[in-house]
């Protein structure tokens, strides 16, 4: 398979300024357009009991302004040069991004220096914000997926941040100061703690030297406290049920995953494909051809710590919760006793390699692929994937699958909606 956009990609240039700094440039000329972001290394993986969602809620607060962009002036100055733009936060990082034409790199490169030093954060922009974050917080409680998803990470991990939503709990962001805020932006947003990544229509050098320019002389800040929590093995099965409103029931099962960069991802990834994914897959011909489920999937999430395998099933009309979970664990059961076929091995790695391809099938998404790797592991990840892919075997599936799908290692979810209340 053959990825056009890469096949006019330069090799990343890879630098560090000497405030800690990591540059990732990749010149790439298909159009005069480029993508630009920062990441730091922050997410709700860095924080703490009370005040969970704190991630998250800084991400929404610098756009608020600095001295030098007032209120409103950030979102003003892309709009107006043509950039597309916006900010993510996740479980590993929050990043800031913008696409806009070649010719007005500086502009966001300026803005992002600045912001990463002069947030202004006020106080009143805080309480106003928070209208917006309780929107958010509703939206994920009043979605069955997401409360599904929720209550998975919260069971499945006891000790590790992972434990709560990125989000945060209700009650921590309602109580976050603003005072708080502005002390996890000075501690987590400094140079030594960032990635920037450029990736477009610019050539190394010149990208190099506008980044030396505009972020160079911000000073190196301490360095961020460590994350050293180790979720303990599991040792059982965990189940939970969530009655909420709605018409529908959904099943989650999840797995303890390995880290991201743990060797065993590779067979992982082939077996998740294998089992859910797409109309070929063996959870969909059990389940939904099989009548017991509508819609199903699986998926190998990996994150800078050890993650889950999720696999997801929307139950058909007349089947039930258990029917469709143990319709599951036969699938699981034939994959550890019997060995995929070779047409499923060749197949399930074709959906591998695609998945990879179209990840990076923009500027924003080679961007994207760039600085996520960086911030939790290394962009040369990326280098060697595929190969490691190409080369698992139906011995290596089937170990994972023995080794990792384990009763006592999974936790069980149901949603089973009170009757006669509406979604």
């Amino acid at each position: 398979m053959t990825d056009t956009l890469t096949a006019f990609a330069s090799p990343v240039r890879e630098t560090k300024l000497s405030n800690g700094l990591t540059v990732l440039v990749q010149p790439v000329h298909t159009a005069p357009v480029v993508s630009f972001m920062v990441w730091y290394k922050v997410g709700s993986r860095n924080e703490n009991a009370g005040i969970t969602g704190i991630s998250h809620l800084l991400e929404h607060m610098m756009f608020k302004g600095t001295p030098r962009y007032g209120k409103g002036e950030i979102a003003r100055t892309l709009q107006r040069h043509g950039a597309s733009f916006n900010a993510g936060t996740s479980l590993d990082y929050t990043c800031y991004y913008e696409v806009l034409a070649k010719d007005r790199l500086e502009i966001a490169m300026d803005i992002e220096a600045d912001r990463m030093v002069n947030a202004s954060i006020p106080e009143e922009e805080h309480r106003l914000e928070m209208t917006v974050v309780r929107s958010e917080l509703e939206r994920n409680e009043d979605n069955p997926h997401r409360a599904l998803y929720q209550e998975t990470f919260a069971q499945a991990f006891q000790a590790h941040p992972y434990h709560w939503p990125t989000i945060g709990w209700r009650t921590d962001v309602e109580q976050i100061t603003t005072e708080e805020i502005r002390d996890y932006y000075r501690t987590h947003y400094v140079p030594n703690n960032a990635t920037v990544v450029v990736v477009g229509d610019v050539p190394a050098d010149r990208a190099l030297d506008l980044v030396e320019r505009s972020f160079g002389g911000i000073p190196k800040g301490p360095e961020p406290p460590p994350m050293r929590i180790v979720e303990p093995p599991q040792r059982g099965e965990r189940r939970f049920k969530l009655r909420k409103s709605g018409d529908t029931r959904y099943l989650m099962v999840s797995w303890r995953n390995p880290a991201l960069v743990h060797p065993d991802n590779y067979a992982l990834d082939v077996l998740s494909m294998i089992l859910g994914h797409g109309r070929t897959s063996r959870l969909y011909r059990a389940l939904v051809e099989g009548k017991l489920a509508t819609e199903v999937d699986a998926g190998n999430e990996t994150a800078r710590d050890p993650f889950l395998l999720i696999a997801r099933a929307t139950v058909a009309p007349g089947a039930t919760l258990d029917q469709v979970e143990q319709g599951l664990y036969r699938e699981v059961e034939r994959l550890q006793r019997e060995p995929a076929t070779d047409a499923e091995m060749s197949r399930a790695k074709r959906q591998v390699e695609a998945s990879f391809v179209y990840a990076k099938d923009s500027i924003r998404s080679l961007a994207q692929q760039l600085g996520y790797f960086e911030t939790v592991a290394t962009y040369r990840y990326l280098e060697t994937y595929l190969d490691h892919v190409r080369a698992v075997g139906t011995d290596e599936v089937q170990r994972v699958a023995r080794e990792y799908l384990t009763e006592e290692t999974r936790t069980v979810g149901h949603y089973d909606p009170v009757p006669g209340e509406a979604p």
